[in-house]
C-alpha cells in the first residue's frame, strides 16, 4: 500500500483523480424484527366468527323474507321504489359531501364552524352546574330509552 493510500485511509480523506474528497461514513443498518402474537387456536376463533356471521346473515334474510311475504302485493312496487329512492339519495348525498369536502376553503371553514359550535356547547352546558345536571338527566333518559330500562 502506498503512503498516500495509508494516509487517506487513516484520515478519512479519499484521493481520486487528484481531488481530495472526504469519505462519507457508512450508514449503520438497524435490524428490525417484527413479531405478531396470535393465539394458538386462531383458526377455531376465525371459524367461530364466520359461523356467527353466517347465523346473523341467515336470521336477517329470514326477517326480510318474512316482512316481504307479509306485504300486500299492491304495496310491493311502492316498497321497491322507496328502497331504490333511498339508495339513490345516499349516493347523491355522498357525492355532494365529497364534492364540497374537496373545496379547500369550504372544507376548512366547515371544520372551524364545527370546532366553534362544539366549544360553545361545552361552554354553555358544562360551566353552569344546573345546566350540567339537566344534560346529565337528559343523557340518562336517552340511555334508558335506548336500552329499554324504566
Amino acid at each position: 500500500m502506498s503512503a498516500l493510500a495509508a494516509k487517506s485511509a487513516a484520515s478519512g480523506v479519499c484521493f481520486r483523480r487528484g481531488v481530495a474528497r472526504t469519505a462519507l461514513p457508512m450508514p449503520v443498518q438497524k435490524r428490525v424484527v417484527r413479531v405478531r402474537a396470535e393465539p394458538e387456536s386462531s383458526t377455531s376463533s376465525s371459524e367461530d366468527v364466520a359461523q356467527k356471521l353466517q347465523a346473523q346473515a341467515t336470521e336477517a334474510l329470514k326477517f326480510v323474507q318474512g316482512k316481504w311475504d307479509s306485504t300486500d302485493n299492491s304495496e310491493k312496487p311502492a316498497a321497491l321504489a322507496i328502497i331504490l329512492g333511498v339508495v339513490v339519495a345516499q349516493i347523491a348525498i355522498g357525492a355532494t359531501i365529497d364534492a364540497v369536502d374537496r373545496i379547500p376553503v369550504i372544507n376548512k371553514g366547515l371544520q372551524l364552524i364545527g370546532v366553534a359550535v362544539t366549544a360553545l356547547f361545552f361552554y354553555r352546558y358544562f360551566t353552569d352546574p344546573s345546566e350540567r345536571e339537566s344534560v346529565k338527566k337528559s343523557v340518562d333518559a336517552f340511555v334508558k330509552s335506548v336500552t329499554g330500562e324504566k
